[in-house]
């Protein structure tokens, strides 16, 4: 039997984890699953949740651990793994780490997100020639470009989907907290009729005018990859008549790409 990596996205809202054959190209093997932070991973939901990774337990032969989550979460993650996969090796990723491919030209790189670091890293499979733009949609939205140089020279962050609707909701007397609900698409007239509609029409097109603003100002992307939780809720509203000098992605997996990337080039 191959043996397996264990991949795991511990984010600010949820832990997420998926299994690698790092000796296969391509996309990853599906077991793949998340537990909000709400669930420890030894209650109830945390058990069901993780109990086909427990099925897959005896091909793992290595954890590459991203997080951005407290010391407390971290902690429990960390129980678990030796619980259920005692002796198992564990590498925990960060930003201060260096990739081969990519440099990384943050002031201070020890303060940039291991998740970002991580995605941008991901996003080499992609723009191997540079030139590329990573929007990570999550509790935040993160905006990052890698320059022809294959250099990261910096980004943004934005409150996400659910913060601003949160946001408005929470800080004003009259509005409604819309961070509940359904998702929703762009409106052929862009201007809400409604204090709802208002409202998600604003905190949408607050996100993709970020990401249309970035390309307009750095014509030269070739490449526009899309993650995060509201990753989908991102692309299917993009106009992508307007991108046709780049291609849009939507990768779901472009931060534990990373993370099998940092580990094919820096441990195996």
């Amino acid at each position: 039997m191959n043996r397996k990596l264990l991949l795991v996205d511990i984010g600010n809202t949820r832990a997420k984890w998926c299994v690698s054959d790092p000796a296969k190209d391509g996309d990853f093997d599906f077991v793949y699953g998340a537990l909000p932070h709400t669930e420890s991973p030894f209650s109830l939901q945390g058990t069901n949740q993780l109990q086909s990774l427990i099925q897959v337990k005896e091909s793992i032969s290595h954890v590459i651990l991203c997080s951005v989550a407290s010391a407390s979460i971290d902690s429990l993650w960390h129980q678990w793994f030796a619980q259920h996969l005692p002796g198992t090796a564990i590498s925990v990723f960060d930003s201060s780490l260096d990739f081969v491919h990519v440099g990384n030209l943050y002031q201070a790189p020890s303060d940039l997100g291991n998740d970002r670091w991580a995605a941008i890293i991901g996003g080499y499979h992609y723009g191997p020639k540079g030139n590329y733009l990573i929007v990570n949609s999550g509790t935040a939205t993160t905006i990052d470009y890698v320059n022809q140089d294959l250099k990261f020279n910096g980004g943004w962050i934005l409150p996400g989907v659910n913060m601003m609707l949160q946001s408005l909701g929470s800080k004003t007397a009259l509005l409604p907290n819309l961070s509940q609900h359904p998702q929703y698409e762009v409106n052929e007239n862009i201007f809400g009729n409604s204090t709802e509609s208002a409202i998600l029409q604003g905190v949408l097109h607050a996100q993709l005018g970020s990401i249309q603003f970035v390309l307009d100002h750095q014509p030269e992307i070739r490449h526009l990859i899309i993650s995060g939780g509201n990753g989908a809720l991102i692309h299917k509203n993009l106009d992508l008549n307007a991108f046709s000098s780049c291609t849009v992605t939507l990768d779901p997996y472009v931060i534990f790409r990373g993370l099998r990337l940092w580990y094919l080039q820096t441990i195996k």
